[in-house]
């Protein structure tokens, strides 16, 4: 995971946790699941894909307008930044994966592109068809 970083770990994540994400998705489609909570520990990485994938699904959300948002969490965790320093030199990694660091959006934004045409064409490979992801997306403009 160290030598990857955490944009190595964002993209990581995509590719392979493809049925988590899906179920998500698939939750996300149901009426019933709404209002809807997403978090996790920080609410920056496993948290923050959840939410760049959903964003980049609205088209008059920009990908600069979801960055500026997520460098912002930053300052935010600070209050917790020794616990979560103790937990992860526990796993060999160093100060970068506590950090919402610039560029990370773009280059995760750049690895959908890259690897699977875009959002819609990543939510294809995982499960989540056009269908769904319309009515995800009306969902959130509602």
């Amino acid at each position: 995971m160290a030598p990857r970083g955490l944009i190595g770990l964002g993209q990581d994540t995509l590719d392979s946790s493809t049925a988590e994400i899906r179920e998500i998705f698939e939750l996300l489609v149901s009426p019933a699941s709404y209002p809807v909570i997403v978090h996790c520990t920080q609410g920056k990485d496993r948290t923050g894909l959840i939410v760049l994938l959903l964003l980049l699904l609205v088209p008059e959300v920009s990908v600069d307008a979801i960055a500026a948002d997520y460098v912002k969490s930053e300052p935010e965790l600070v209050v917790e930044f020794e616990e979560r320093m103790r937990e992860i030199r526990v796993l060999g990694l160093d100060e970068e994966y506590t950090k919402c660091p610039p560029g990370f959006t773009q280059q995760i934004c750049a690895h959908l592109d890259a690897k699977y045409g875009g959002v819609e064409g990543y939510l294809m490979t995982v499960g989540v068809d056009r269908e769904k992801q319309e009515l995800i997306r009306q969902r959130l403009l509602a």
